[in-house]
């Protein structure tokens, strides 16, 4: 017992410093703004809202556009989390591997929910000029924040191979729109049925596509949980393995 309350107590000590870091840097604050004019945009513009006869309050635009404009949000949360300064002060901490590694992707995370608050902005815009799917509401910011999750992961993975912020966000990106994009390879190369369905399983735009709709679908749910659970445990090792010089 003594045990686990100390664990939890550095983990919230690192978390609060890495949560603290990314709320002092610029680029959360551009990424709010980003998101949340890109998603209500696309949504408002996208899905002809104000057009008569052609407007719909239903939500798949507004949910549709998030994974793509995560593609450069993501990367600008997690690039900086293993600059050379700031791993040798971690490494310094009093704490595992594995916590120092949850606790970057939960403050990544934490964050990345944060962006998507003035958002909400959007469904109760549309719950006044017609009636909202409230379920429609709950499983698109369930999916989203699944996705995120995994995207988090990728993040910090990418980020901690790359070392210098710069390369780290771009390499990021570049994945993380490879990721959500591969789905599409079926409708626009010929390719065989196992490699298409390949694809589709890989991508993790496809993945949230059915929570965008209104649908939990527990697969998608159990992809993003073994991708985010995958990638932490990776970088973990990554890190001991650095710690050793080996890398």
């Amino acid at each position: 017992m003594i045990f686990l309350e100390v664990c939890l107590k550095k983990t919230w000590t690192v978390l609060c410093k890495e949560i603290r870091n990314i709320f002092c840097h610029p680029s959360i604050y551009i990424s709010i703004f980003v998101f949340s004019v890109g998603s209500a945009l696309y949504f408002f513009l996208g899905g002809q809202f104000f057009v008569p006869g052609l407007g719909s309050t239903d939500l798949r635009f507004f949910f549709n556009a998030m994974p793509y404009l995560f593609v450069l949000i993501i990367p600008a949360l997690t690039m900086g989390q293993w600059e050379q300064s700031a791993l040798l002060f971690d490494e310094s901490l009093p704490i595992t591997e594995g916590v120092l590694v949850f606790s970057k992707w939960m403050a990544a995370l934490i964050a990345s929910v944060v962006i998507l608050i003035p958002g909400f902005a959007v469904p109760f815009f549309v719950n006044i000029f017609g009636n909202l799917e409230v379920a429609q509401v709950f499983t698109g910011y369930f999916g989203i924040i699944c996705f995120q999750a995994a995207a988090c992961g990728l993040g910090i993975f990418l980020s901690i191979l790359c070392g210098s912020p710069g390369v780290a966000f771009l390499v990021t990106s570049l994945v993380l729109g490879l990721m959500c994009l591969i789905h599409l390879v079926p409708v626009y190369l010929s390719v065989t049925n196992w490699i298409g369905e390949l694809c589709k399983q890989l991508s993790f735009a496809w993945h949230f596509d059915a929570a965008g709709k209104g649908i939990i679908d527990f697969r998608d749910v159990f992809f993003y949980a073994v991708v985010t659970t995958a990638l932490l445990l990776i970088t973990t090792e990554i890190i001991k393995i650095k710690k050793r010089g080996c890398l």
